[in-house]
């Protein structure tokens, strides 16, 4: 019985047990795209039990939940009663509300199990990464070199782009940017500058737009480095920044798209198109601005704040932007973090992602939460 309770309550192996079995099931679903195999989704599984044990997590620590994250709790059931007024418990609608509040529910015990705490979760973070990005440089290798298809980023032609193991176009930027920032912090020159390959590689404006963000804003900001370093620095990263994007622009399927579209279209990948097609469909019957969509198809445009507009209406955007406030209050801190969270925030506007992919979410909250480790660490 108490090695029973041991093995339930090692938090910490819950945490990455999850993270690494995620990874690993979502390949075998990419393998189930592009390949078109049914496979269970096991993906699926593995975030129903984990949320299951969140929950069972905040039942049963129902005190330090109250004591140190209060604001959370009413956040949390402000927004599922939100998605109860919709009275729209079709699947498609029910499972955007198990993405969202999936983080939600999942941070309490992130918090109990990292925060204050001597873990040492930025140096588990950092061979986590640091394992994930060689495996990674490995796949798309073999990729590139014997034209694996499912490492490609995209599974249609015509678009270049390989990103490994990951699942999504989606996520990749995210995944990226976190690793970048653990890099950076631990001083990590030669990890950086493979993953920085693998970002070139990817063949995603996110990934690309994140990385100079990040990269400029953390040598900007950086007390190390003097005046002459810091201009040259950003002209390189502007430069690498505006080629690969040129690059990619100047590819046969963002010509077409362009000279068919426009020019927002083609930067945009089609949401601002999205966005005015959606708008001209929503009336009283399918959406109200108060509790979001209630009878809409499109329940998502990609776009961070229209996404949580769209589905949570006004009062959930109020509610998560006093989450990221109070997030930022209690757990960003230092340079690097607050460099990561602006640039994260910024790309989740741009290209949504963050709240709704639970691996997005929680990789944040880890990379934040592995900083508090190294309060006044040098962003060098």
């Amino acid at each position: 019985m108490d090695k029973i309770k041991t093995f339930l309550t090692n938090y910490h192996g819950a945490v990455f047990g999850f993270l690494i079995l995620s990874f690993g099931f979502d390949f075998m679903d990419k393998i189930e795209i592009f390949y078109d195999i049914d496979f269970i989704k096991f993906n699926r599984i593995l975030k129903a039990i984990f949320l299951i044990y969140s929950i069972i997590f905040i039942l049963s620590h129902v005190k330090y939940v109250q004591e140190n994250l209060k604001a959370l709790s009413v956040i949390i059931v402000l927004l599922s009663i939100i998605y109860v007024f919709k009275n729209n418990f079709s699947e498609r609608y029910f499972f955007e509300y198990l993405r969202y509040i999936f983080a939600l529910i999942v941070f309490p015990l992130l918090h109990y199990t990292y925060v204050n705490k001597d873990q040492g979760l930025f140096i588990y973070l950092y061979k986590f990464f640091k394992w994930l990005i060689c495996i990674n440089v490995v796949l798309i290798l073999i990729g590139i070199l014997f034209e694996v298809k499912v490492f490609q980023t995209y599974q249609y032609d015509g678009r270049f782009g390989y990103n490994g193991f990951i699942l999504s176009q989606g996520f990749t930027p995210f995944f990226y940017l976190c690793a970048t920032t653990i890099f950076w912090a631990y001083r990590d020159k030669k990890m950086l500058a493979l993953l920085l390959v693998l970002c070139a590689l990817s063949g995603l404006k996110g990934v690309y737009f994140a990385e100079f963000l990040l990269l400029s804003l953390l040598v900007m900001s950086s007390d190390k480095f003097k005046k002459r370093f810091k201009a040259i620095a950003f002209l390189i990263l502007l430069v690498s920044f505006v080629a690969l994007l040129v690059r990619l622009l100047l590819s046969p399927v963002f010509v077409e798209v362009f000279e068919s579209k426009g020019f927002l279209s083609a930067i945009f990948s089609f949401r601002t198109d999205n966005a005015i097609e959606l708008f001209s469909q929503i009336n009283r019957d399918n959406f109200n601005i108060i509790i979001g969509a209630l009878e809409t198809e499109v329940v998502r445009l990609e776009m961070q704040v229209f996404d949580i507009i769209l589905f949570f209406g006004i009062i959930g955007l109020i509610a998560y932007i006093v989450f990221l406030y109070l997030l930022n209050k209690s757990i960003v801190k230092g340079t690097a973090a607050k460099v990561f969270f602006v640039t994260i925030l910024t790309l989740s506007v741009l290209s949504g992602n963050l709240l709704y992919i639970p691996l997005s979410s929680m990789l944040m909250f880890l990379v934040l939460m592995s900083l508090l480790e190294f309060p006044n660490i040098r962003t060098t």
